[in-house]
């Protein structure tokens, strides 16, 4: 898993998104059979603000060789819900897969939580099956608190 802020040239083509979480199909490891797994991508701290989400199924997922194995959807959420910015949605190549989702709910977080993905395989099967895929998830997430703290000093008091 990659997570990372987007270029300046990235960030023009993207406008308002800041950084991009990669899941390949090497960091779905969970062998429990019809276990979800979550992948998280970062901490938020009080104060942060995702303001927006959208994805990019680049390869859909896959166990290659089986067909049967067709399930494989994807989450986008914090602490509170796995859905609190995408509700799930399918991956796999041989289900539904979905290329393209936007989430707009906007969410400032007032206490530290996490901004993470989370995986769930077909019935029957583990998702450390999955040999193939890729999933972006462009974020814009909005650090207020950073800027704000690395901005000069102003005088607050009466003169």
């Amino acid at each position: 898993m990659i997570f990372k802020p987007l270029t300046t040239n990235e960030r023009a083509e993207t406008p308002g998104f800041t950084h991009v979480g990669i899941v390949t199909a090497d960091d779905l490891t969970n062998t429990v059979v019809a276990a979800i797994q979550t992948i998280e991508f970062c901490k938020l701290l009080a104060g942060d603000q995702v303001q927006r989400v959208i994805w990019y199924l680049k390869t859909p997922f896959q166990q290659t060789g089986v067909g049967g194995n067709n399930t494989t959807t994807a989450s986008v959420g914090d602490i509170a819900a796995v859905t609190t910015h995408m509700v799930a949605a399918e991956t796999n190549l041989n289900g539904t897969e979905i290329i393209w989702r936007a989430g707009n709910t906007a969410v400032l977080y007032t206490a530290a939580d996490k901004f993470a993905a989370t995986f769930t395989p077909m019935t029957g099967t583990a998702l450390s099956s999955i040999n193939r895929g890729e999933l972006l998830i462009f974020v814009a997430l909005c650090r207020v608190r950073y800027v704000a703290e690395a901005m000069a000093a102003t005088s607050i008091g009466k003169t």
